[in-house]
C-alpha cells in the first residue's frame, strides 16, 4: 500500500507523464489478478456451503477494517462522504448481481457476460461527460470483450444456460459499469484509498442488513469456507479495489476497463 502513496492523492482522467501512465496501468494489471481470482473462491466458498449474502457480508466487513486501520488520514466533508456511500451501494448490487449469476451459470460464462462493461463504461462515460468516446477506445473495449469470448468454456454439451444466470450477469455488467463512472465523476479529489474506505463501508452495512434480513451472517466452521471468505475480503476487494481507483486516477475509467 505505500506503493499507493504517490498515486492515490487524485483521481484525474488522464495521466500527465508516461510514468504516471505506466505506473497506472501497473496499479489496474495488479487489480485484475486480483479480481481474477473472486470467482474461484466464490465456488470454493459455494462448495463448502456458504450462502451468498453472508459471503459477501463478511467479505465487505474484512475489507473496511482492514483499510481502516490502513488509511489513518483526514476524512472528506460530511457531504462528499454521503455521495462517496451511494456510490458504494451501487457496489454492492453488483456484487449480489455477480454471485446471483456464478450460482446459475459458469464461471467462464459469467465472466464473458460480465465483460460486456468496458464497451458500458466507455458509452457511459461519454454520456455524463466524464471522457471523450474516441473510436480507439471503443474499438479495445470491443476487443477485451472479443478475447474474453474466446477463452470462455459456455455450457456443458447439451444442458442450456439458465436464462436468469444470464440476466443477473448481464445486471452486474451494467451495474459494474455505472460504479466506475460515478466513482470516477464523484470521487474527484479523493485518494484511492479513502474512496475505498468508504465504498466497502457503504457495502458492508447494506450487506450485513441484507443478510441478516435473510437468516443471519454464520458461516459454515469449514476451513475452505473461512479461508475463502477472507481471501475474497483481503484480495478480491481491499487489494483489487484500492489498486483500481488509484490505477484509474492516471489513465481514466474507459482504458482502466479495458
Amino acid at each position: 500500500f505505500r506503493a499507493l502513496d504517490s498515486t492515490d492523492s487524485i483521481l484525474r482522467a488522464v495521466s500527465s507523464t508516461p510514468r504516471d501512465e505506466a505506473r497506472g496501468l501497473a496499479l489496474v494489471a495488479l487489480s485484475t489478478l486480483a479480481y481474477g481470482v473472486l470467482p474461484i473462491l466464490g465456488k470454493v466458498a459455494y462448495a463448502a456451503l456458504v450462502r451468498p449474502l453472508p459471503l459477501l457480508a463478511w467479505r465487505y466487513v474484512i475489507a473496511a477494517a482492514l483499510i481502516a486501520l490502513l488509511e489513518r488520514g483526514p476524512r472528506p466533508p460530511l457531504r462528499q462522504r454521503l455521495r462517496l456511500w451511494a456510490v458504494g451501494s451501487v457496489f454492492v448490487f453488483n456484487s449480489i448481481a455477480y454471485f446471483r449469476a456464478l450460482e446459475q451459470i459458469p464461471a467462464s460464462v459469467t465472466a464473458l457476460v460480465l465483460y460486456t462493461y468496458p464497451v458500458l463504461v466507455a458509452s457511459l462515460a461519454a454520456l455524463v461527460g466524464v471522457e471523450r468516446l474516441r473510436w480507439r477506445a471503443l474499438l479495445a473495449a470491443l476487443g477485451a470483450f472479443a478475447g474474453c469470448a474466446l477463452t470462455a468454456g459456455g455450457a456443458p454439451e447439451g444442458e442450456p444456460l439458465p436464462l436468469s444466470g444470464i440476466a443477473w450477469a448481464l445486471l452486474a455488467a451494467l451495474v459494474y459499469a455505472s460504479y466506475i463512472v460515478l466513482s470516477s465523476r464523484f470521487g474527484e479529489g479523493v485518494p484511492a484509498r479513502v474512496l475505498a474506505l468508504h465504498l466497502a463501508q457503504a457495502a458492508a452495512a447494506l450487506c450485513v442488513a441484507f443478510s441478516l434480513a435473510d437468516g443471519g451472517l454464520s458461516l459454515p466452521l469449514d476451513p475452505r469456507a473461512l479461508l475463502a471468505v477472507a481471501g475474497m475480503g483481503v484480495v478480491s476487494t481491499v487489494v483489487a479495489m484500492t489498486t483500481f481507483l488509484a490505477g484509474m486516477a492516471l489513465i481514466g475509467p474507459t482504458r482502466a476497463s479495458v
